[in-house]
């Protein structure tokens, strides 16, 4: 598959555009390509991801602006997205995933979610100021293994 870049400066129509897009990107899927569930879980991680943006992102008087690069190597899918808002300490708000939690609640799950269908997840602050989340999902990634619920 070829790689997948996407810019927005507007949130709420990346998310619209995102599912598109991702939909036409795994049209082009071959047998070496990643699978259907590996796709699947690219595109939970981004929607929430980008959904948290919109809905957290604190952008101070810029206006927002997100790229996203999604690549495969092999079966495996590789993004990172890049944002310009003000960021956060990811391991600071995810909580560990043998912290229990006692029933569900209404809202934080999103991060949970997006640990458990990846290998590895990272928010870092990159040198020109933006923020890189960056995340890879292995072909034989089984995110119901490590659900916290």
């Amino acid at each position: 598959m070829s790689p997948l870049v996407r810019e927005y400066t507007n949130l709420d129509r990346a998310l619209e555009d995102l599912r598109t897009s991702l939909t036409d990107w795994a049209d082009t899927r071959t047998n070496d390509d990643p699978s259907a569930e590996t796709i699947r879980y690219t595109r939970i991680v981004l929607q929430e991801w980008l959904a948290n943006l919109s809905e957290h992102g604190h952008f101070a008087t810029r206006p927002p602006t997100v790229e996203i690069q999604l690549r495969t190597t092999n079966q495996d899918v590789h993004c990172e997205v890049l944002d310009n808002s003000e960021g956060f300490d990811l391991e600071t708000v995810l909580p560990s995933s043998n912290e229990p939690i006692d029933g569900l609640p209404e809202r934080g799950m999103g991060l949970r979610i997006m640990d458990a269908c990846t290998q590895s997840l990272s928010y870092t602050t990159r040198e020109d100021g933006r923020h890189c989340l960056a995340f890879s999902i292995p072909a034989d990634h089984d995110p119901w293994l490590s659900t916290p619920f």
